[in-house]
């Protein structure tokens, strides 16, 4: 698999990579996987290239990484690792959250514990804290890079500006991004190519949307609920997925390869984050390959029409 460079972090990263947010726990109501087959979804994934696994400590509250932890025994050194902080772990005690350095250390050795690792190589906060500095927020996290426990800093669901406030300090930005959620072009990504700042997409299907497998964004299912993960608007939604099945007919692909295949045209996308359930999903999806220069142009001008007010 093509490997690209996570901004100036120096490492380089597979083009996809591996989410882990269902592993362990029903998270967001998208279904737990059971260690058999989270194992069968990291065997398929190292086979094929992928060297990127991203989880975060809220998904399932530590589910997650303990079940990666258990599932990477002897085979620690072959991947990098990715997690992240800032949802509250105990919903009867709001000190456990945030961005302070207080529980960036032990929201960090927490992970690590789970992870059973001694660091991590990505790591990154959840999204902005509104109430705690910063300044204090970074300090904590270059220590503990210092430490020995981060190799690469990031930061995930930063706007443009937040990402710049932060005066370099992060070599990449975790955001939601797809066809059907193209937002971060307008102020992130900017500044991303500016500073030379990595992005790693998540949600590149958009929930599932662009897997073509719902009739219409409307229709029954998941997908129609406002409460949906990410959410899409359903009448738009479905006018996308219409143009993307014209496009995958062309293209010979899935309209899940195309979606994934667009993202991956975009310079700026150091990886793209992909949520499985079964070996033949993920096969499905590492099939993905970029599109023709054509397919990809009817696509940015589809989702753009779509995203309209």
């Amino acid at each position: 698999m093509k490997k690209n460079p996570l901004g100036r972090s120096g490492l380089q990263v597979s083009a996809l990579s591996l989410g882990t947010m269902n592993f362990g726990a029903d998270w967001h109501k998208i279904g737990a996987l059971d260690d058999k087959a989270a194992s069968s979804l990291i065997d398929l994934a190292l086979e094929r290239g992928i060297n990127l696994l991203d989880t975060a400590d809220i998904y399932g509250r530590g589910a997650a990484e303990e079940m990666l932890g258990r599932l990477l025994k002897g085979r620690r050194k072959k991947v990098l690792l990715a997690t992240k902080l800032l949802g509250q772990m105990n919903l009867d005690d709001p000190s456990t959250g945030g961005l302070s350095a207080r529980w960036i250390k032990r929201a960090l050795d927490g992970s690590l514990k789970r992870l059973k690792t001694d660091y991590v190589d990505l790591y990154m906060p959840h999204g902005w804290d509104f109430e705690v500095p910063l300044a204090e927020t970074l300090e904590a996290l270059e220590s503990a890079v210092k430490a020995g426990k981060v190799r690469v800093l990031g930061c995930s669901n930063f706007s443009g500006p937040q990402l710049e406030s932060a005066r370099g300090r992060f070599a990449f930005d975790q955001v939601q991004y797809s066809l059907a959620a193209r937002f971060c072009e307008n102020d992130l990504v900017p500044v991303a190519e500016r500073e030379g700042v990595g992005l790693l997409a998540w949600s590149p299907l958009a929930g599932g949307l662009l897997s073509g497998k719902y009739a219409a964004a409307g229709a029954s299912g998941r997908r129609a609920t406002p409460d949906a993960f990410p959410y899409v608007e359903a009448q738009r939604g479905a006018a996308l997925v219409k143009v993307l099945r014209a496009v995958a007919a062309l293209e010979g692909s899935t309209c899940a390869q195309a979606a994934l295949g667009w993202i991956l045209g975009k310079p700026f996308v150091a990886s793209a984050v992909l949520g499985a359930r079964t070996p033949a999903q993920l096969t499905e999806l590492l099939d993905a390959k970029p599109l023709s220069p054509r397919a990809a142009a009817l696509l940015d001008r589809a989702s753009e029409i779509c995203s309209r007010p």
